[in-house]
């Protein structure tokens, strides 16, 4: 009988301790893995990229930017005159692509304002060679934004009147001067954006490239109004799995090689399921899908996909956050299809195909 009280005692006293806790959010960055949408053919280790303007043509980061962001794990970047097998190329747009409007005359005391809006139709092109071989073609689309009733709301820039020379070609004759390249590049910065680089590069490396993609995501400690030393630990916990996924997961290469690093990071969040299992409880069930939800992030990480998805699905079965755990089933499900079309599921091994397909029309990049 002492026996059973004494666990009863326990029992209560960790249901008060329960519910002295609650879930807490962080992001923190992680490396988690990418896999091409395209299968690679096997002959193919090398690339180049180039940003590659027209008369007049003007994009908001240079040659040299773009080489040094564009870093692919699948292929080796050429130097000298060497023809790569992969080529990748950006163009530009101009003064021509653009409605502006405005006026010469400071509109409000020294500042002057320009308003500009894309053409209809106006795109930056992206263009991948295979084998010298134009393959496909991708429309970056420079869409202007609209109101209700579909007028066209112009991108507005203003500047002061002794910056005039840095916006406007005086030199050109005209009553109303042309704009210059670089208010054609701040355009650029204010419409798509200055990391509208990243947005390409990460394009590139979707479409091609196999490789362990940096990302600032959210994890979930545990807050325990009772127990600060809880609290401390598990979100130390947390930023020494960053710190490890930082420092030894930023290639595929030196993930695969990693993965038992990850092992005690794995036992810690499991080693809590068993005491957040009474899920009739809303807030014990909050916290164990939060537990879950972490331990689906660090079995991608360790490409153990069918781990990974049992946990998404258990997080699913408690009904955490349903948007974010939704979110997270759709990428899912294209990460680990992208993973089979580029390995065996079974064995591991490299597949390759007999070589990109040729696109006939150009298509649309919608997710920029």
């Amino acid at each position: 009988m002492f026996k059973e009280i004494i666990a009863l005692t326990a029992i209560v006293l960790f249901h008060f301790q329960i519910q002295a806790q609650s879930l807490k959010s962080k992001a923190y960055n992680v490396y988690l893995p990418n896999y091409a949408e395209q299968l690679a053919p096997k002959q193919s280790e090398t690339y180049l990229a180039e940003v590659i303007l027209g008369p007049e043509e003007v994009l908001n980061f240079t040659k040299s930017e773009f080489k040094k962001a564009l870093q692919l794990e699948d292929f080796k970047e050429i130097t000298g005159d060497q023809s790569p097998d992969l080529f990748f190329a950006i163009n530009g747009i101009s003064e021509n692509d653009l409605e502006v409007t405005g006026t010469i005359a400071p509109v409000s005391g020294d500042t002057y304002s320009i308003n500009i809006s894309p053409k209809d139709n106006k795109s930056v092109k992206l263009l991948f060679y295979y084998n010298e071989k134009l393959t496909q073609l991708w429309q970056i689309p420079l869409l202007p934004q609209v109101d209700v009733r579909g007028n066209k709301i112009p991108t507005t820039i203003n500047f002061k009147e002794d910056e005039k020379e840095k916006y406007l070609m005086l030199e050109s004759g005209r009553a109303v001067p042309d704009i210059s390249p670089y208010m054609v590049e701040m355009f650029l910065d204010k419409k798509l954006g200055k990391t509208f680089i990243n947005k390409i590069v990460n394009t590139i490396q979707g479409i091609y490239d196999n490789n362990m993609e940096k990302t600032y995501t959210n994890f979930y400690y545990i807050k325990d109004k009772k127990n600060s030393d809880l609290s401390d630990e598990s979100k130390e916990q947390l930023t020494a799995m960053s710190q490890l996924s930082e420092a030894k997961f930023s290639t595929l290469i030196d993930a695969r090689a990693s993965k038992s690093k990850m092992e005690e990071h794995i036992a810690y969040w499991k080693g809590f399921l068993p005491k957040y299992e009474d899920t009739g409880d809303k807030k014990i069930a909050k916290i164990r899908g939060g537990i879950l939800m972490n331990l689906y992030q660090i079995s991608l990480m360790t490409e153990n996909f069918n781990t990974a998805n049992s946990y998404l699905q258990q997080a699913a079965d408690v009904k955490f956050k349903s948007s974010t755990v939704k979110q997270a089933q759709i990428d899912f499900a294209k990460l680990y299809a992208n993973y089979k079309l580029n390995y065996n599921e079974t064995s591991g091994e490299r597949k390759y195909s007999t070589g990109y397909e040729t696109s006939k029309a150009a298509k649309v990049l919608r997710v920029l």
